[in-house]
């Protein structure tokens, strides 16, 4: 399961407007928490990141902002939860990985968002293994 905040999910969804029409990517950070044997991800910092292809239909962070993200956390009681990104092209067709994101998601273990927004819709995947994602909980807190 994936907890994050309605600011931050309003936030996300805002970038991904402002975005079109391509797709719109970040990073998730935040911590962890054991509840009953269950881990429990709970967003507390959302990075909006540039997408270097600039396309509607798939989406690159630059490696030299990715490092500059991943090197604050690592300086921080932060950790690193997942990313998140927009599907522009089929929005309503795409609440889903799509076959690109299955061929290039890399981060075994960790949570992939994905916004669609004719009509708005976030889901959160975990990246089981290459090519292999498993849909997983999301709670929206206030």
């Amino acid at each position: 399961m994936i907890t994050i905040r309605l600011r931050d999910l309003e936030k996300i969804l805002l970038y991904c407007r402002e975005e079109l029409p391509i797709e719109a990517c970040g990073i998730l950070a935040g911590k962890i928490k054991n509840s009953e044997g269950v881990a429990i991800k709970e967003v507390l910092k959302v990075y909006n990141c540039k997408n270097e292809l600039n396309l509607p239909t798939e989406y690159k962070i630059g490696a030299e902002e990715q490092f500059k993200i991943f090197s604050e956390l690592e300086g921080s009681n932060l950790r690193l939860l997942g990313f998140y990104h927009s599907h522009v092209s089929q929005p309503y067709l795409y609440s889903r990985p799509s076959s690109v994101d299955e061929e290039r998601a890399n981060y075994i273990g960790y949570s992939y968002l994905i916004i669609t927004l004719k009509p708005d819709k976030v889901s959160s995947w975990i990246l089981e293994n290459k090519g292999i994602f498993k849909e997983e909980e999301i709670e929206t807190i206030k």
